[in-house]
């Protein structure tokens, strides 16, 4: 177990890409991410003796990184199935949950419901935090009377304020300028979700016909996501290579500047560290791919809890398809901590390897220590 660091990023521009997902930024990508923006710095690839981990990327706001509802809250038994005739809107409720912090994170890993007004409040906190951000906010802001002129005509009229309570769990006097635009826009059913389409043309150079299609944009909420180094010197080769992914972008149609960020880096909350090298059970931060061993003990035990997801794709910039690999998702309850392991995905007879990372980042959910 190294150092950790929480690297926090806004993006200047929207992702492009397929499969995107507001408030989520799967491991394998950034992994492979940093592992290309050092082999480009560094001319040669890093050895995987030792290697550096990242956790998936999820929605950061107001100081506070949210985490990944935990699977064990999908189980029978659990969470919203507790006695009671509001037991099934519970549940219901808690399957609406993508994100939680910290504190409802450890609630539903334990299998414990959340309370009506609890479950209120994540409703309201997830909400705020996959609003699309940017590095500034918007030069103009919105009164409380513009707001509640623009919700005329719609069955809002006149009830800003209770709006802002209901979708916020705030008054309307404490919405920033980007929640009080998106909750105008929301009211008048127009989403803020980020998410555009772009149309594009491509030329075939010889018979010049031309072939129309669309891509996928995402405007992100600002994200976190936990990078684990084993020495100073891995550290710095992480950072570095961090700051070369901050100009060049992520994801797709880099070079028309899509996918480009600013980065910060912030300490590893206490509640949160304490648990990264606990014993006992653990929730999974990142895509994983066990060992044989691991994955042998998974199956004997009773208490494991868990999604796999499939992650295929093509090399960069060609048509060949990397090899399909079988993923545990975030959220996954497990036994105990896993290690994973980096895949060779290459096409057969390909040159050189390329590999998509499995490797474990989770949390302890047992008592540890000075953590609740």
């Amino acid at each position: 177990m190294g150092r950790h660091d929480l690297v926090v990023l806004t993006f200047t521009q929207p992702l492009r890409g397929r499969d995107l997902r507001a408030g989520y930024l799967p491991s394998d990508l950034l992994w492979g991410a940093l592992f290309s923006a050092d082999v480009r710095l560094q001319d040669a690839p890093m050895p995987l003796e030792n290697p550096y981990r990242v956790s998936s990327a999820f929605p950061y706001a107001g100081g506070e990184w949210l985490l990944p509802r935990p699977r064990a809250a999908d189980a029978p038994g659990s969470a919203g199935d507790s006695a009671g005739g509001g037991a099934a809107g519970d549940r219901k409720a808690v399957k609406k949950l993508e994100f939680v912090n910290l504190e409802d994170f450890l609630t539903l890993a334990g299998g414990q419901r959340l309370s009506a007004e609890r479950l209120a409040r994540a409703s309201a906190r997830q909400r705020r935090a996959l609003l699309p951000v940017t590095a500034q906010e918007p030069p103009l802001t919105m009164t409380d009377a513009q707001l509640n002129r623009t919700l005329r005509g719609t069955r809002h009229a006149g009830q800003g304020d209770g709006l802002a309570r209901a979708r916020y769990a705030a008054p309307l006097t404490d919405l920033t300028p980007t929640e009080r635009l998106h909750l105008s826009r929301e009211a008048r059913g127009q989403g803020a979700s980020g998410q555009t389409e772009r149309q594009r043309n491509a030329q075939d150079r010889v018979t010049q016909a031309t072939d129309t299609f669309t891509t996928d944009a995402l405007a992100q909420p600002r994200l976190a996501f936990l990078l684990e180094t084993t020495s100073d010197a891995q550290r710095a080769r992480m950072l570095a290579a961090l700051r070369l992914l901050a100009d060049t972008g992520l994801g797709g149609l880099r070079t028309h500047g899509s996918g480009q960020f600013t980065l910060e880096l912030q300490p590893v909350p206490d509640g949160l560290a304490i648990r990264l090298t606990a014993s006992g059970q653990h929730v999974l931060l990142g895509l994983t791919h066990p060992t044989p061993q691991e994955a042998q003990a998974i199956d004997d035990s009773e208490d494991a809890r868990y999604s796999l997801r499939r992650r295929d794709g093509y090399l960069d910039g060609t048509t060949l398809e990397r090899q399909d690999v079988w993923m545990l998702t975030e959220g996954s309850l497990m036994p105990g901590p896993l290690t994973g392991q980096v895949v060779d995905v290459a096409p057969p007879d390909f040159p050189h390897p390329v590999w998509r990372s499995g490797l474990s980042v989770s949390i302890g959910i047992g008592t540890t220590g000075g953590a609740a």
